[in-house]
């Protein structure tokens, strides 16, 4: 699909496809009906000569198949469901359970790591159409439950093109020296590059974020912007506070792993005390490091004052879409590249162009030593679609660009990456209700990513090209 978001009408474009391969199965409301449904569908799929797709297939008809026995009626008459598989091939494939309850559904599914190894098969579990598409059955008498998931695996075509610096070559470690990641020289052909100076009659990103989560470091202009996005998505604040929380506990969770080093790209405003980078770090790992960057001043000058307290921590005025500048610096060439690297993208690549954030990545991949990893929090273009153009808008009023990704897009990012299990996954907003659809049920996608061993990143180029390591999402629909 060429959309960036799933919904009704691409499920039933999908469904009317002259391509698409159909097959379905009438079942009885009763526990071995769940067994039944997931041989029913990998005997379907490797008639299609398609096993790549049953695991998440399975998992996810027998959710359903599970909820709709559990919700069974009482009516003998209009006892039983129904599942459906729709393959379009290259596409989608589409699962849809028939059942007898015409409530909304609660199903709880959660996809493991295990659903798409490396990449191959089912990529990953997409916007699902009002949260599992649920409709009327045709009969009157239930409803229809429809999973929409992603078979395409092409991940070229980014959107924008520019002029970037050149990339840097693999790794390639010479016979009998350690493994060393590549240095990286500054650019000859270009001065230092140019920072945005002081302006508080404009809004910041940093401020205006800070203005959402019931900050005191904004001005005017920034609440001014900060009102009028409220106003378009009242739950943004619950989204960036949820962003945050998921931040602090992945830096806790990398730093129980034994890594004591982190590069904090885009850092934003410093937090209160007990809720930064180095404070999660610091918990699990009091020798753990940390490098603040941003490229906004009132940040430089908030993190500088506020860091003069914690010795452990360097802070950096730099832009980090000046990849090859920015490594060079004397702050991040402290960090000692024998030992691995957390680097943070936390809510900073929204902000950044697809060829800029594509540069970045690619760049910080050849860079990073081995056991290194990357941590992403992104905006979802795809969990409240009737507001992203209206945020997108407002924030290019004031000269801002805002980039939500879909989960498309950010598959696109991710190439070249081995991504942890779960593999990309949605941040859930807490308290919040799916029935009627009008509430997302999160604002952002998360994952931590692994720099590719060079051996087994080649063999896998050259097995699957153009695949992304990508697990499954994890959404869970609330009644």
């Amino acid at each position: 699909m060429n959309s960036h978001q799933i919904t009704r009408g691409d499920l039933l474009e999908a469904l009317a496809s002259p391509v698409a391969l159909s097959a379905c199965l009438a079942l009885p409301s009763r526990p071995e009906s769940v067994k039944t449904a997931r041989d029913f569908v990998a005997d379907q799929l490797a008639r299609w000569g398609r096993p790549d797709l049953e695991g998440s297939a399975t998992l996810v008809c027998s959710e359903l198949v599970t909820n709709a026995v559990t919700h069974a009626t009482s009516d003998p008459s209009a006892n039983g469901c129904m599942v459906a598989l729709t393959l379009v091939p290259g596409e989608a494939l589409i699962t849809q359970v028939a059942d007898a309850d015409p409530s909304p559904p609660v199903p709880r599914v959660t996809l493991s790591g295990t659903l798409a190894e490396d990449g191959r098969g089912l990529a990953i579990v997409t916007q699902l159409s009002a949260y599992w598409s649920a409709s009327p059955r045709p009969d009157g008498k239930g409803k229809v439950v429809s999973a929409y998931l992603l078979t395409n695996h092409d991940t070229t075509g980014l959107s924008e093109t520019v002029a970037v610096e050149p990339v840097l070559p693999d790794r390639t470690p010479s016979a009998g020296l350690p493994a060393q990641a590549p240095s990286v020289h500054p650019p000859t052909s270009e001065c230092e590059p140019e920072l945005p100076k002081l302006d508080l009659s404009t809004p910041s990103v940093a401020r205006v974020c800070d203005f959402i989560t019931g900050g005191t470091d904004n001005y005017s202009a920034d609440r001014a912007l900060g009102r009028r996005l409220l106003t378009a998505a009242p739950w943004l604040d619950r989204v960036a506070t949820a962003a945050r929380n998921h931040g602090q506990e992945t830096v806790a969770r990398l730093a129980a792993q034994g890594i004591t080093q982190f590069l904090d790209l885009g850092c934003g405003l410093p937090q209160r005390h007990g809720r930064n980078t180095h404070d999660a770090a610091q918990r699990h790992r009091p020798e753990s490091t940390v490098v603040y960057v941003d490229r906004d001043p009132v940040v430089q000058a908030h993190v500088r004052t506020w860091l003069a307290e914690t010795p452990r921590e360097q802070d950096l005025h730099a832009d980090i879409t000046r990849t090859a500048h920015l490594l060079h610096q004397p702050a991040i060439a402290r960090l000692d590249r024998a030992r691995p690297i957390a680097v943070l993208l936390h809510e900073t690549l929204p902000w950044i162009n697809d060829g800029k954030a594509q540069h970045l990545l690619e760049t910080l991949r050849n860079w990073l030593p081995a056991g290194s990893v990357l941590s992403v929090i992104h905006a979802a273009a795809d969990s409240h679609p009737e507001s992203t153009p209206a945020l997108a808008g407002l924030f290019r009023k004031a000269g801002i660009l805002y980039r939500p990704r879909s989960l498309k897009q950010l598959l696109a990012l991710v190439h070249g990456w081995d991504v942890d299990p779960p593999g990309i996954t949605a941040v859930p907003l807490g308290g919040l209700h799916a029935v009627g659809g009008r509430t997302p049920l999160y604002g952002s996608y998360a994952f931590v990513a692994r720099t590719p061993h060079p051996s087994s990143s080649r063999s896998r180029q050259d097995g699957a090209a153009g695949e992304a390591a990508v697990g499954g999402a994890s959404l869970e629909v609330a009644r």
